[in-house]
């Protein structure tokens, strides 16, 4: 039964595909034929609404962008439904609203009464700097901290290197940077390493990183263990601090008690030297 049910639906599928197709030929008309449309919606079938809004060219001139500028317009918007606005900006853009009268990430279209038109001014905060960083025949040095600053001023930002894929990131402005490992157990236990693995490898504490356009930049660095250091972990694990701070706790404890006692036994021979010098 089953089996001739589906077999009947196809063959009907198939007839009025075939109608379909005759009407457009006979009449030369678009026919578009539509199935199972809902008499309600429960739910807005559009997420989004996007606009393309960009200047045609550059111009660095007086011109007042906030009148004369390029502009986007959403009409038959839906007034009862929270609604958020913000940029699509490349990916490396941090972008941030720096004046809004309204909250932009819950915009009530129905609530603003007399007023037509939403207002922000966005800023373009910094670039995001990422990279991978990676040691060689190991897996990615986890927690390794990254310094960025210039040549007068070296530690600006900082970041740590994490375990996915050695990812790291930091904020910077278009310029010339320096990268370093940062003082500590980072330095401490590696090199920046550059050139190819022939021997003939320079190794740096530090690298330049040039900005030099919106795009941003995606920095790849190796790093290798000085000599001496290779067995030696990066990050100790918290057992071992514990350990530490268990064995400082007993050994402080073990002063005072020290301490106490010796006091107590001090004070006991001076009152007997007392008392044998009263007795004389």
């Amino acid at each position: 039964m089953i089996t001739y049910v589906g077999h009947a639906v196809f063959v009907l599928i198939l007839f009025l595909l075939s109608v379909n197709i005759l009407v457009m030929l006979l009449c030369s008309c678009h026919l578009q034929w539509l199935q199972g449309i809902e008499s309600s919606l429960g739910d807005l079938p559009l997420k989004n609404y996007y606009r393309y809004v960009v200047p045609t060219m550059d111009d660095f001139s007086s011109t007042d962008y906030t009148v004369n500028g390029p502009k986007a317009f959403f009409a038959n918007m839906p007034l009862s439904k929270t609604l958020t606005m913000n940029l699509d900006v490349p990916e490396p853009w941090l972008v941030e609203p720096i004046i809004a009268i309204h909250d932009l990430d819950n915009i009530y279209l129905e609530n603003l009464g007399d007023t037509r038109t939403l207002q922000a001014v966005f800023e373009l905060e910094a670039l995001v700097l990422t990279g991978h960083c990676a040691e060689k025949d190991h897996g990615p040095p986890r927690g390794l901290q990254l310094i960025l600053g210039t040549e007068n001023t070296p530690h600006l930002v900082d970041t740590i290197v994490m375990a996915n894929l050695g990812y790291w990131q930091m904020k910077v402005h278009p310029g010339v940077w320096y990268l370093q490992l940062a003082p500590g157990r980072s330095s401490e236990l590696y090199f920046f390493r550059d050139g190819v693995d022939d021997g003939s490898q320079e190794k740096s504490l530090s690298k330049r990183i040039a900005i030099n356009d919106l795009r941003g930049n995606v920095v790849h660095l190796e790093v290798v263990k000085k000599k001496g250091k290779e067995h030696e972990k990066l990050l100790i694990s918290s057992d071992v601090d514990n350990q530490s701070k268990d064995k400082r706790g007993h050994s402080s404890w073990n002063s005072k008690i020290f301490e106490w006692a010796s006091s107590f036994i001090g004070g006991r021979d001076h009152s007997k030297k007392s008392n044998d010098c009263l007795k004389g």
